[in-house]
């Protein structure tokens, strides 16, 4: 009877053992995973960067080059489409500051996204992952939008 007991005992030591074992194990594989997509998250957001900087720098160049167009125009006829160089620089000019200010919420997304705490709620983790989903979006809308900006000042340009 107490070889059974000392058997069944030790049964329970090495069930309850192992349960601690594949509960740490288990514990160690998700922070591995949740470290993996932060890092992940990290790389995408600094792409998104990368690409302001890039849209910037493109519509900064649109600024330029609608310029020298204006200053090129001067004939009566030509006034008309200078206003019209004039209105798309503007615009040209907003979509420049935008992906500057873009380019610095990218900069508090990753900060916030560093927070370790942040990161181990799921709620929390689950909106920053809306948040950098919304800046993507955003990012996207605002290079198509300076692509069509850029097509309509070459027609403009073409047509002065």
């Amino acid at each position: 009877m107490r070889r059974q007991e000392r058997f069944f005992r030790s049964i329970i030591v090495v069930a309850a053992m192992a349960g601690l074992v594949a509960g740490a194990f288990a514990q160690g594989t998700a922070q591995q995973q949740q470290q993996q997509l932060q890092q992940q998250q990290m790389l995408k957001m600094q792409t998104m960067t990368q690409r302001m900087t890039q849209i910037q720098d493109r519509a900064q160049n649109l600024v330029k080059n609608l310029e020298r167009e204006m200053a090129r125009t001067q004939t009566q006829a030509q006034v008309k489409s200078q206003a019209q160089i004039r209105a798309l620089k503007q615009m040209g000019e907003g979509t420049a500051k935008m992906a500057g200010e873009m380019k610095g919420t990218l900069e508090q997304w990753r900060e916030m996204a560093q927070n370790r705490e942040l990161s181990q709620n799921k709620e929390t983790a689950k909106d920053m992952n809306r948040i950098q989903n919304r800046l993507e979006k955003a990012a996207n809308e605002l290079d198509e939008m300076l692509r069509v900006m850029e097509r309509l000042a070459n027609r403009l340009q073409a047509n002065g």
